[in-house]
């Protein structure tokens, strides 16, 4: 085992995970344009929470939509960098892409976190805040272990005598 294996899978797993939250929110749109079936469970529902949180500002749905469709597209970006980061990691020589893909994937939750804001969640849905707080909060503990561990194997502890 070596910290090169470890920052490979940071970003593997980053760059599936934004994949997983790109096509639960493609999903959940493609329900709301009714193209999914009611039956399809592979969505995420936050067309749904987002509408609701907007309501208090009378935001009419095609503004939701332009918005929910905004996200997606982020999140599909974030998506590419990670993986194209993953992908550039392979060599022993520092990706061109860590710092894009952490660049677009912070940003996007700290986008979320100024929405929480200014939509006042925070009164309604405190988990919603929490997650994209600790979402962005796990972000940036990746890119610091991704760019401050040093590439090589590990060694043993020295021994006690």
């Amino acid at each position: 085992m070596n910290s090169r294996l470890l920052k490979r899978a940071l970003l593997l797993f980053w760059a599936a995970w934004m994949t997983i939250v790109t096509a639960t929110n493609l999903c959940d749109a493609l329900k709301e344009l009714g193209w999914l079936g009611p039956s399809w469970v592979f969505a995420s529902g936050n067309f749904a929470f987002m509408a609701s949180t907007t309501a208090r500002y009378g935001t009419p749905g095609w503004v939701n939509a332009i918005l929910f469709l905004g996200v997606i597209l982020w999140e599909g970006l974030a998506a590419a960098l990670f993986w194209a980061a993953w992908w550039d990691s392979r060599q022993p020589a520092a990706s061109r892409y860590v710092y894009p893909a952490f660049v677009v994937g912070l940003m996007l939750w700290a986008a979320f976190l100024l929405a929480d804001e200014v939509l006042i969640i925070y009164a309604v849905a405190v988990s919603a805040q929490a997650t994209h707080l600790r979402l962005f909060i796990g972000q940036l503990v990746t890119l610091l272990a991704v760019v401050l561990l040093p590439d090589g194997v590990a060694t043993d502890p020295p021994k006690a005598d």
